[in-house]
């Protein structure tokens, strides 16, 4: 049989360059993005829901003279160069890099192979929509309903990230029996001739429609295909990270639920993940915020305290009515948990954290959307990573959407109240109050007389009707629904309606802690009270690239002159330094305006303000000081404060 590149003319269509929409969806992580999407992918193909699916990574070098018709596509390749030469200088790279590798004696492959799954059906005859045609030669397409992860049919391009000449083989043994292969090079347009341009992506096929060769694909010589399944073979492949651990990170990240109830299994080389080991791993993974919080959510799974609630009957419209126990809430508090809620479907692959739900209740949560009719609403409400919900994507009914996404979250957190609101007793815990006692050494060496005291008894409760009105630079807030939240509120850092909650005590991605108990304020090196900020419209965050790690908690002193009193412990000396405060929403953070700022050390000196940055001097290694901050907004809000090195 002729096998060879073919690499169909556009005419008059559209040329297309290096860059590609589909590719760039996944890019930043090309190896997460890869292990997300062949996982899930595999698990919507399963052949036997009884067994787990089993999905391999192996990686093998081979002879350069293996790779399917090499010296046609090197050919291909100097074609490129010809038509892009002089006119775009990020595909005269890659084409200079792919004659390279090409050029070598030896090439690195990857190969992606599943088990218990039904290969690509419809590869005989590429029947438009089948599985085969969805995969390998539709654009934007997906076949996928009901209870599936995928839906947009972008998730394909993953694997091509993976390879410096972004050129792939698909081998495939279907529950037909018919078995085949076929080569895809996702690469750019090139001039074939005077006449006509290509319209970039080519086929290593047997005739001019670009359809599936018969037989499956030989390139790693220790491997035989004896079952139904899919091999991906990702040439070129040379990550500079180590691979391995990276695939073995995503995969326990990612899909820990279902390796946890035995729905997949994944083999890296010779590494084994499965419902047997899957804890150990977990809780062997390195001390950090990330994997403190996926140890929290395998806690979840494993403990016989865990409570499970199922989400209630809901009907919308004739269609649209979901039964009881489509999806389950499962909690458990705690002390130190994250204060999460992780948020999966079908799959059971993460999709993304629900936070700001209650500060005053340490707990962490699951929510696994498992009904049929239900996943397939926020299926649709999800973006093509695969880690968020908009309603606005629900392209039939937008409101509806929202009203049915308002409703789950609103389920989420009257649960978490409900089921595990602890009874407020005489005595409580002041977590982290020493923080902001005295300091004896600097109050016996200040010529400035200090005192600060605590209350043991809470005397009057206050229930206010009205809030300040709320400035379009600050986040709108709910009235509050508890008088007792009010008084915790400091304690945790939280606002009372739980819309806008935190995370407590606990690490920030920049190495600070929230959440403490509440105190009176004093010090010296007070700013002028009457000197403002700048007040200009809300604007995006920009994080900066180097981000000093501090330990940090933070009490409201007087909610409605916003006074906060912080302590902070910079975790490296800085001469000169910033603290940029904003306000941490569902979403999106806020910029928070600065009005007043002042510290009780006399060594550390606030050089000005500016909108939301204080402008700090001489702040010592590990050495704590307390900063107070008047903020503009009048009601409890949950703060995230970052240290920069000027």
């Amino acid at each position: 049989m002729n096998t060879y590149w073919n690499f169909p003319a556009a005419v008059g269509g559209m040329i297309n360059s290096i860059n590609n929409a589909g590719l760039e969806t996944f890019r930043g992580n090309a190896l997460d993005s890869l292990t997300r999407e062949i996982c899930q992918n595999s698990l919507d193909a399963v052949k036997d829901k009884d067994k787990p699916v089993l999905v391999e990574f192996k990686s093998f070098s081979t002879p350069i003279n293996i790779f399917p018709k090499r010296y046609e596509l090197i050919r291909d390749f100097k074609l490129c160069e010809q038509t892009w030469n002089g006119r775009n200088k990020k595909s005269e790279d890659f084409i200079q890099e792919a004659l390279s590798i090409l050029g070598k004696n030896e090439m690195k492959f990857l190969r992606i192979s599943d088990f218990n799954t039904k290969g690509l059906e419809g590869a005989k005859d590429g029947e438009l929509g089948s599985p085969w045609s969805s995969l390998v030669k539709e654009a934007g397409s997906s076949n996928k309903e009901g209870d599936s992860g995928g839906s947009f049919g972008i998730g394909k391009s993953a694997p091509f990230l993976n390879s410096k000449l972004r050129t792939l083989f698909y081998s495939s043994f279907d529950t037909t029996g018919y078995q085949s292969h076929i080569g895809v090079a996702n690469i750019m347009s090139f001039k074939k001739n005077e006449k006509q341009i290509t319209l970039g992506n080519g086929y290593y096929t047997h005739n001019d429609n670009s359809t599936a060769i018969p037989g499956l694909l030989d390139l790693d010589e220790d491997f035989k295909r004896n079952e139904t399944g899919t091999d991906i073979f990702v040439s070129a492949f040379d990550p500079k990270a180590d691979w391995e651990e990276e695939v073995k990170k995503s995969v326990l990240t990612n899909f820990f639920i279902t390796v946890f109830i035995g729905k997949l299994v994944v083999k890296i080389n010779d590494f084994e993940i499965n419902d047997q080991n899957i804890g150990q791993l977990i809780y062997e993974l390195e001390d950090n915020e990330d994997n403190r919080i996926l140890k929290n959510y395998y806690s979840l799974l494993v403990s016989n305290k865990t409570i499970k609630v199922p989400y209630p009957a809901k009907v919308y419209s004739k269609d649209i009515q979901f039964e009881e126990g489509e999806a389950e809430l499962f909690l458990l508090n705690g002390e130190d948990l994250n204060r999460r809620v992780l948020m999966t479907r079908k799959t059971g692959m993460r999709i993304f954290e629900q936070k700001n739900i209650s500060g005053s209740i340490s707990f962490t949560g699951l929510l696994m959307i498992t009904g049929t009719k239900m996943n397939n609403i926020f299926k649709q409400m999800e973006n093509p990573a695969h880690n968020e919900w908009t309603h606005e994507r629900y392209e039939k009914d937008p409101k509806l959407a929202k009203k049915i996404y308002s409703e789950l979250k609103k389920f989420i957190r009257d649960t978490v109240k409900k089921m595990l609101q602890e009874q407020i007793t005489d005595e409580m815990d002041a977590v982290g109050l020493s923080d902001f006692l005295p300091n004896k050494d600097l109050s016996a060496s200040s010529s400035v007389s200090k005192t600060e005291s605590l209350n043991s008894s809470i005397k009057a409760i206050i229930t206010k009707q009205k809030e300040k009105e709320i400035t379009k630079k600050t986040r709108k807030k709910g009235k509050e629904t508890k008088d007792f939240e009010e008084q915790l509120a400091g304690e945790f850092g939280i606002s009372p309606t739980g819309d806008q909650g935190g995370n407590g005590t606990g690490e920030h991605s920049s190495g600070g802690n929230e959440g403490a108990g509440a105190t009176d304020s004093s010090g010296n090196n007070e700013m002028d009270q009457n000197q403002q900020g700048d007040k200009g419209d809300r604007k995006e965050r920009k994080p900066s690239r180097n981000p000093v790690q501090m330990k940090q908690r933070y009490v409201c002193v007087d909610k409605n002159n916003g006074r906060y009193k912080f302590n902070i412990v910079p975790e490296k000396t800085l001469q000169r330094a910033r603290l940029v405060f904003s306000v941490v929403g569902e979403q999106s953070d806020y910029d928070l305006p600065i009005k007043a700022a002042s510290t009780d050390d006399g060594n550390v000196t606030i050089e000005k303000l500016s909108s939301n940055t204080v402008y700090l001097n001489s702040l010592a290694k590990n050495k704590s000081f307390i900063l107070n901050v008047e903020i503009d907004y009048s009601n409890y809000c949950v703060m995230e404060v970052e240290l920069y090195e000027n």
